[in-house]
């Protein structure tokens, strides 16, 4: 009996129990699938057709089933049938975590990783104590990192780069599984928590890119032995570099760039045998260079934009074996060259901006792996080894602003079949141009400016056909004169269609513009640049069909004609220069149509006629220069250009009074009026000019006194109003302008005594000649003022009788009044 009572009371539990882990499992099922369907509520699909939107749902089709197990990006346990894994990378979704997130309580790994979620991290997200991996890089996700990520004792990987989160709490430490932290490209601000650097199992921490400022501890690598990826790029750290840096022995990259790190390398760095990348660049770290190269396993060196001195070591290429790619520009490098680092197996070689001096060895046409070469801006003479041309990898050739002579090798010799870049600029060569640069198809980049390169232009730089930027300027290169195919290289440039820039300025082309040619070039050019060329004729009519035109420039040329009305047809134009040729006639109003218009230049021409009133319609004009031309009209729409910054108006026909809106230009810094026919008062509304750095009224016939009102200048630099017709005194307010230094009243009609302070005590005698009237300290070769004369008592005698003795009836004041003047000489009686 009691066997059988054991039996059922047994079956019963058993029952029980199958019964509570169905109800228990179907509960669970439930949650987890609400809390899905929750997150997809929360989801905005770009596409209604999107794999998710039709995938997740309960609704039984022939492609589709009940399980949200079976959903994509859901992975669930074998057990439990819990969600334990969701993985929603790359499918480009937006929204928001809902609350309901924190329900999958199996969950061990979530990735929402490259979509455009935002918001804040919900808190029932801390509810999941299970979580070992979460990655939520390239989102939008803002707010603080919460505290609560600290409750994540299993948490080993934490992938929150690209966000916008703002700050990182001190309780990130207590993740003490932690491996990797990737929280790079944020707002986060402050100094890095100290906690940081107690996660003993960390091996990958990227915070570059973000807003962290501090120091870092010196003792950095006490707790985090086990670290291989340290990057704090861009931000705005300070201090030395931590001299426990080689306590962190099993690094294999560093990157301490773009902060403001100071110092030389620590002498622990040596230690770092296993490191194979080191970035320190745009920083302020001094010392020897040497101490960088004693570490065997480096492949990559990055160290350019600092303040580091010495020599390289001659034997660079024993000391690094490994070493591919070196970055060094912009320090203090001095001496010359080592032959030896020709025989690296250097991939990127960038030593410019340094001070580096000597010859080119010939070696450098070992480089069998080079693709990237810079040694601009040193010190280097000699000819250029012509065996670099032969590089087959090569795709950057950057030797510019030294002192390099010769020649370019010869049509046979030049084979560079990747080169994308060669910049040549600021040498010494000479010689033709090797036409076969033809061969480097790959070219995007050609600067050989400055130089003494002659000869024709070779016409197969049309076979040039992803050539975006062509600078040959400051050279001696010549056209084809008295040839039918004059302009052959002009002709042929109009099959290089992606052509951006073209300078050809400072080249004794010789010749007229052959406008259907000059028409055809390529229609995405945005800077076009003829100057100093001495061409002829007029400016072609097809200049309209440039309408990505930015900067357009033919001056110091010998131009006739007037401007084309086509070039309205520009509205991307900005800078226009044509000054110092000999275009005639007046401005078209068209130009006014050029909304984008910063920088007008027509000076030294024969314009003339009056300044269109339209001008008013450049709202984003900023310099204007119409100086030495024939202009005999000045339209007072001129001065509705609030915001211009220059104008030069000199050596015209200009004529009548400076108008009071002048005070309208706010902005203006820089102001010449000079040599025209102005006459009447300078209006005393100029003063208002606050920003007004330099004034030149000189060679006027303006007349009456300097207005006080020019002492409120305050940013005054040069003021120049000689060879007019001014009169009275120099106005003591100009002592104010503390940042005068250039000052001229010469030939005027001035009196008085010249102020001696502020700025006066430096001005000289060139500066008041011309003006009888005035005197002061011999030095300025004027007279000498006298001491108070009786005939300026007697004024000021005047005035006070006149305004003050009415008023007096206290005749012990009239008593004192009398004595005063008695000794003053007026021959009043005291009594």
């Amino acid at each position: 009996m009691a066997k059988t009572y054991f039996l059922l009371l047994f079956i019963i539990l058993t029952l029980s129990s199958i019964l509570n882990l169905a109800f228990t499992t179907k509960l669970n099922f439930t949650t987890d699938q609400s809390s899905l369907l929750a997150i997809k509520d929360h989801i905005t699909f770009n596409d209604p057709d999107h794999i998710l939107a039709k995938n997740w749902t309960t609704t039984t089709t022939t492609t589709t089933t009940t399980s949200f197990c079976n959903w994509v990006g859901v992975t669930c346990g074998a057990r439990h049938l819990r969600v334990t894994a969701l993985n929603l990378s790359y499918m480009d979704l937006s929204g928001t975590l809902p609350p309901h997130i924190g329900n999958l309580s199996f969950l061990s790994s979530i990735d929402f990783s490259f979509n455009n979620f935002y918001g804040h991290l919900p808190q029932e997200f801390s509810q999941l104590r299970r979580l070992k991996i979460i990655t939520f890089s390239k989102n939008n996700f803002s707010g603080v990192i919460p505290s609560w990520i600290g409750n994540f004792s299993k948490l080993e990987i934490l992938f929150l780069a690209y966000n916008s989160f703002t700050n990182l709490p001190k309780e990130i430490g207590n993740c003490r599984k932690l491996e990797a932290l990737l929280l790079g490209t944020n707002q986060l601000s402050g100094a890095i928590p100290s906690t940081v650097f107690n996660l003993s199992s960390l091996e990958y921490l990227e915070l570059g890119y973000n807003h962290f400022s501090g120091s870092l501890p010196n003792d950095m690598c006490k707790n985090i032995s086990n670290i291989q990826f340290l990057k704090f790029t861009s931000n705005k750290l300070q201090g030395r570099l931590p001299s426990s840096i080689g306590k962190c022995t099993n690094l294999q990259e560093i990157s301490f760039g773009e902060n403001k790190f100071v110092g030389g390398i620590p002498t622990s760095f040596g230690r770092l045998t296993k490191l194979k990348k080191f970035y320190a660049y745009n920083n302020t770290l001094t010392g020897l260079i040497s101490p960088i190269f004693n570490i065997s396993s480096l492949e990559l060196i990055s160290v350019g934009g600092n303040n580091f001195s010495g020599d390289l070591p001659i034997d660079i290429c024993d000391k690094l074996p490994m070493l591919r790619y070196l970055y060094i520009y912009k320090n203090g490098l001095t001496g010359s060259i080592p032959r030896d680092i020709w025989n690296c197996s250097f991939v990127k070689l960038d030593l410019s901006n340094n001070y580096l001096t000597g010859r080119v060895s010939r070696e450098i046409g070992n480089l069998d792996d080079m693709i990237y070469l810079n040694m601009g801006s040193n010190s280097l003479y000699g000819e250029i080894s012509h065996a670099i041309f032969n590089s087959t990898k090569l795709q950057a050739l950057d030797m510019f602003d030294n002192k390099l002579s010769g020649n370019l090798p010869s049509d046979f010799d030049f084979w560079l079949p990747n080169l994308q870049e060669m910049l040549l600029w600021g040498n010494k060569l000479s010689g033709g141009f090797p036409s076969s640069i033809s061969n480097s198809s790959d070219l995007f980049w050609v600067d050989v400016s400055d130089n003494f390169f002659s000869g024709f232009i070779p016409s197969t730089f049309g076979n040039l056909r992803q050539l975006k930027f062509l600078d040959l300027s400051n050279n001696k290169f010549t056209t084809q004169s008295g040839f039918i195919d004059q302009w052959g290289f002009l002709t042929s440039l109009t099959n290089c269609k992606r052509l951006i820039l073209f300078d050809i300025s400072y080249n004794p082309l010789n010749g007229i513009l052959p406008g259907a040619v000059f028409g055809n070039l390529s229609t995405s050019l945005e800077q076009l640049y003829f100057d100093n060329c001495q061409l002829r004729g007029k400016i072609p009519i097809e200049i309209g069909n440039f309408t990505n035109m930015i900067s357009f420039s033919l001056s110091g040329n010998e131009l006739i004609g007037s401007l084309p009305i086509t070039i309205e047809r520009l509205q991307r134009l900005q800078l226009l220069h044509l000054f110092n040729n000999k275009l005639h006639g007046s401005i078209p109003h068209a130009l006014c149509n050029l909304q984008n218009l910063f920088e007008l230049v027509i000076s030294e021409n024969d314009f003339s006629g009056p300044i269109p009133s339209c001008i008013t319609n450049l709202t984003s004009l900023r310099r204007l220069y119409l100086d030495s031309n024939k202009f005999s009209t000045l339209s007072s729409s001129l001065w509705g250009l609030n915001d211009i910054l220059e104008v030069s108006l000199s050596s015209n026909a200009f004529r009548g009074s400076l108008p009071v809106t002048i005070q309208n230009l706010r902005t203006l810094i820089y102001l010449d009026l000079s040599s025209n026919k102005f006459s009447g008062d300078i209006p005393t509304t100029l003063g208002d000019l606050q920003t007004l750095q330099y004034l030149s009224l000189s060679n006027n016939k303006l007349q009456g006194v300097i207005p006080e009102s020019l002492g409120s200048m305050v940013s005054l630099l040069s003021l120049d109003l000689s060879n007019n017709s001014l009169s009275g005194v120099i106005p003591q307010s100009l002592v104010k302008l503390i940042y005068l230094t250039n000052f001229n009243v010469s030939f005027n009609k001035l009196k008085g005594r010249i102020p001696i302070e502020g700025p006066f005590r430096n001005f000289s005698a060139q500066s008041f000649m011309g003006n009888n009237g005035l005197c002061g300290s011999t030095r300025l070769q004027v007279p000498p003022c006298k001491n108070s004369s009786i005939h300026e008592h007697k004024s000021k005698t005047i005035v006070i009788l006149e305004f003050v003795l009415p008023t007096i009836v206290n005749g012990e004041l009239f008593h004192t009044m009398n004595c005063s003047m008695q000794r003053m000489g007026l021959g009043m009686t005291c009594y």
